[in-house]
């Protein structure tokens, strides 16, 4: 049968611890016994839920009170440095690792099960988390557990914790629900239906996307081919018209008009010296 930590704790705590406690807070002593046991199990499922049995590491708060909380092997809970600054402050770093996300939620719940105001219950708790945290760093050195022999134990137990939450904080607030969740071996069905939808995926949307790319390549290559045909046909009919105007050109220029006096023919020179009148000759005949 698995070790009940949350009796064990809440045994730990004495009527003088109560009432060192009590006085500390400024509440009566009912109140701080109600807090207190409705904070045990929230400590403990914070510890769980922040570890699993197969990756359990030591946060670097468990060892924060080693020198405000000294290693003993009493079975109660020692209060005698609760009214130190140095235990003041090295409760807060615990309290900052462990609920830094959910600390509202624990204070307006510790406060309604201990019937006090929210500031009564925030001094409740920062003096109550670190007291526990040290008894029970404690209580595991001499039990001669390593860290992960404790969080398996708290696996073993999670449905006790889970039960012994205060009202208004849940398994959700520490992680619990996700507890060994990520170390669930993978089965064929979770492979198959895993590959199923992968499958799907490659045979619907990627031969689509494919074909849509074809089919914009090839019009791009049919608009490509029309500007070139048509730059092609530009330059051929373009540069046969010029070569036509040049030639006309020419013609007028070198060839004289039938009209031209054979004078005026006689005037024009060609490169080489000739004279144009067989050219005006060829003309005429013509």
């Amino acid at each position: 049968m698995a070790i009940d930590l949350i009796n064990i704790l809440r045994n730990s705590f004495t009527d003088k611890s109560y009432a060192d406690i009590s006085q500390h807070v400024g509440i009566s002593t009912e109140s701080t016994k109600n807090g207190l046991n409705a904070l045990v199990p929230a400590v403990l499922g914070c510890i769980l839920g922040n570890n699993t049995v197969t990756s359990a590491t030591q946060p670097s708060w468990w060892n924060a009170m080693k020198e405000e909380y000294p290693y003993t092997d009493e079975e109660y809970i020692d209060t005698d440095n609760i009214n130190k600054s140095s235990f003041l402050i090295k409760g807060r770093e615990i309290l900052s690792g462990m609920f830094r996300t959910n600390h509202d939620e624990l204070v307006k719940s510790v406060g309604n099960v201990s019937g006090v105001p929210k500031e009564k219950s925030a001094g409740l708790i920062e003096v109550g988390v670190p007291l526990i945290i040290g008894y029970l760093s404690n209580w595991v050195r001499k039990k001669g557990w390593r860290f992960n022999e404790l969080i398996a134990n708290l696996t073993e137990n999670k449905s006790s914790i889970v039960a012994a939450l205060p009202a208004g904080i849940s398994s959700a607030h520490f992680g619990l629900n996700n507890v060994n969740k990520s170390h669930i071996p993978e089965t064929k069905s979770n492979i198959t239906d895993t590959k199923s939808d992968f499958s799907e995926t490659i045979e619907s949307e990627i031969p689509t996307q494919r074909h849509a790319v074809k089919k914009n390549k090839n019009g791009l290559m049919w608009i490509v081919g029309l500007v070139v045909l048509a730059l092609l046909l530009w330059y051929f009919l373009g540069n046969k018209s010029s070569v036509r105007e040049i030639r006309k050109v020419r013609d007028e220029i070198l060839v004289p008009d039938k009209n031209d006096s054979v004078a005026d023919a006689s005037v024009r020179k060609g490169g080489m010296g000739e004279t144009y009148y067989d050219l005006d000759w060829v003309v005429m005949k013509d």
